[in-house]
C-alpha cells in the first residue's frame, strides 16, 4: 500500500516541483511575497503533520488516502515554502560569511530544541510504567508541540533582507521558458556532483533508523530501580554525545574558515565518518567500555555533522551567487525544486525499497516489543554492520563526488567582489530609469 501511495506521489512531485521552482525564479518574488508564502506554510505544513497521524478508527486504505492528500496538499506550500526560505537567507546579506552566522544560529536553535523533540523516545523508553502506547505518545506530544512548531517555523520569516533579488531594470526584463530556466543549473558544479553521489548512495543498502539498534540490540538498564528501555537509553547518548559539538556549535563558521572552507571542511567531514564508523564496527556495544568508546565516535560524528551542515548551506549560497554571476539570474527555484524532486522521488523510494529488502532479507516483521518475541537472529547479527558499515561506504562516495568540484575562499571572494560591482551598476540603471 505505501509503495503505491509512494509511486502515486512521486507523480505528483515529479509534475509540481520543477514547475513551482522555476515558476518562482522567472516570477522574481520580493521579499513580502517571500515573507508570506513562508507563514501560510508555517500554518498549514505543521498542522496536516499532526492530521496524519491520526487514526480515528480508519481503515488501511482510507489512511493510506488521507495520507496522499495531505502529502499531496503539503507539497505544493512545502515546495513553494523551500524556494522562500533559500532566498529569504540568501538574501540576508551579499556576503557568504553573513549567511554562515545565520545558518550558526539556526543551528544552535535545533540544538537548543533537540531535547524537547525527542522527549517521545524518553517516554517511549519508559512506556511499561508509565501505561501508555507508543502511538498515544507521539500523537497527544505532536499535538502539544504543534504551537511551538508553527512560531519556531514562523521566525525565519522575520529576518532582515539586505538584498532583494526581484529588482531589474525595466528594459531588461524578458521572459524565460521552463528550459532556459533550468540551464543555469550548469554552472552550479556543487549541485550537480552532489546530485551525483545522492543518486548512487540511494542505492546501498539502508538498514533503518538508530533507534531500531537501541529497541532491539541494546541491553535494559535500570533507573532506580525502574527499567529504562534501548530507546531511552539512545537519547542518553545522543545528549552526551552531543555536548562536544554543542560546545563548537556557536564556532562552527570560524572552524570551517580554519579548515580551508567550506569545501575542505565537508571533505573532512566524510573523513571523520569513515574513521569513526569503522572504529564503532570493531569496538562494537556489549560492554560499557565499549559501549563509551562508541559515544566518543558519535560525539565526534556530531561534531563533523554540524561543521557540515553550516559549509553546505555557505556552499549554496556561493554557488547560487557565482550562477547569477554567469547568467545573471537567480537559481534557488530550480535547485531546491530539483533536490525536493530527487530525494521525494528517487531518495526516499529507493530508499524505502533497499531497507524494505534489507529487513525482508533477515527475517524481520516488526511489533517484536509489543508481543514481548525476539527478533530473528539474521536481524540481530547483521543489524550493527549495517548501521556502521553502510555509512562507510555513502561516505567515501560523498568524499569522491566532492573531489570532482573546484572551489575556494578566493572564488567566493571574487565573486562576491564582481557582484558587489554589478548589482551596484543595476542600482544606478533603475534609479536613473526612475
Amino acid at each position: 500500500m505505501m509503495s503505491l501511495a509512494g509511486t502515486v506521489s512521486s507523480v505528483w512531485d515529479g509534475i509540481n516541483d520543477p514547475l513551482l521552482g522555476s515558476w518562482m525564479d522567472r516570477r522574481r518574488f520580493g521579499p513580502d511575497a517571500l515573507r508570506t508564502i513562508m507563514r501560510i506554510s508555517a500554518v498549514t505544513g505543521n498542522i496536516f503533520n499532526v492530521v496524519k497521524m491520526l487514526d480515528g478508527g480508519m481503515t488501511a486504505w482510507q489512511h493510506i488516502i488521507l495520507l496522499m492528500a495531505c502529502n499531496m496538499l503539503q507539497d505544493i506550500v512545502g515546495t513553494m515554502d523551500s524556494v522562500a526560505g533559500q532566498k529569504i537567507r540568501a538574501g540576508v546579506s551579499p556576503l557568504t560569511q553573513q549567511r554562515g552566522r545565520v545558518s550558526v544560529w539556526s543551528a544552535m536553535g535545533g540544538q537548543v530544541a533537540w531535547p524537547i523533540a525527542n522527549l517521545a523516545n524518553v517516554l517511549m523508553g519508559f512506556s511499561s510504567v508509565l501505561h501508555i502506547t507508543d502511538y498515544q505518545i507521539i500523537v497527544v506530544g505532536a499535538t502539544i508541540l504543534l504551537p511551538f512548531a508553527i512560531v519556531s517555523s514562523l521566525l525565519p520569516t522575520f529576518v532582515r533582507q539586505r538584498v532583494d533579488f526581484s529588482e531589474e531594470p525595466r528594459e531588461q526584463k524578458k521572459k524565460r521558458n521552463l528550459a532556459e530556466t533550468f540551464q543555469v543549473i550548469k554552472y552550479n558544479k556543487y549541485f550537480i556532483w552532489n546530485t551525483v553521489a545522492n543518486f548512487i548512495t540511494v542505492f546501498t543498502p539502508d538498514a533503518g533508523d538508530e533507534t531500531m539498534i537501541y529497541r532491539y540490540l541494546m541491553p535494559t538498564m535500570h533507573v532506580f530501580g525502574k527499567p529504562m528501555s534501548g530507546e531511552a537509553l539512545l537519547v542518553l547518548k545522543q545528549m552526551l554525545a552531543g555536548i562536544p559539538s554543542t560546545v563548537c556549535q556557536p564556532f562552527n563558521r570560524q572552524i570551517i574558515n580554519k579548515l580551508g572552507g567550506p569545501l575542505r571542511a565537508q571533505k573532512i567531514k566524510t573523513v571523520v565518518d569513515v574513521v569513526c564508523n569503522v572504529a564503532k564496527y570493531f569496538v562494537g556495544f556489549h560492554t560499557w567500555p565499549r559501549f563509551g568508546i562508541v559515544m566518543l565516535c558519535e560525539s565526534l560524528i556530531y561534531t563533523a555533522r554540524n561543521w557540515d551542515g553550516v559549509a553546505g548551506d555557505m556552499l549554496n549560497y556561493e554557488f547560487y551567487d557565482y550562477v547569477e554571476l554567469k547568467t545573471g539570474e537567480r537559481s534557488e527555484g530550480v535547485t531546491s525544486a530539483v533536490n525536493n524532486l530527487f530525494r521525494k522521488t528517487v531518495s526516499d523510494n529507493i530508499g524505502r525499497v533497499t531497507l524494505n529488502a534489507f529487513l525482508d532479507w533477515t527475517g524481520y516483521k516488526g511489533r517484536y516489543k509489543e508481543t514481548g518475541t525476539r527478533p530473528p537472529k539474521r536481524f540481530l547479527d547483521w543489524m550493527w554492520p549495517m548501521y556502521t558499515l553502510v555509512p562507510v561506504i555513502d561516505s567515501s562516495i560523498w568524499l569522491t563526488a566532492r573531489c570532482f568540484v573546484k572551489w575556494s575562499p578566493e572564488d567566493r571572494a571574487r565573486t562576491e567582489l564582481a557582484l558587489a560591482e554589478r548589482r551596484a551598476a543595476l542600482e544606478q540603471t533603475i534609479a536613473d530609469a526612475e
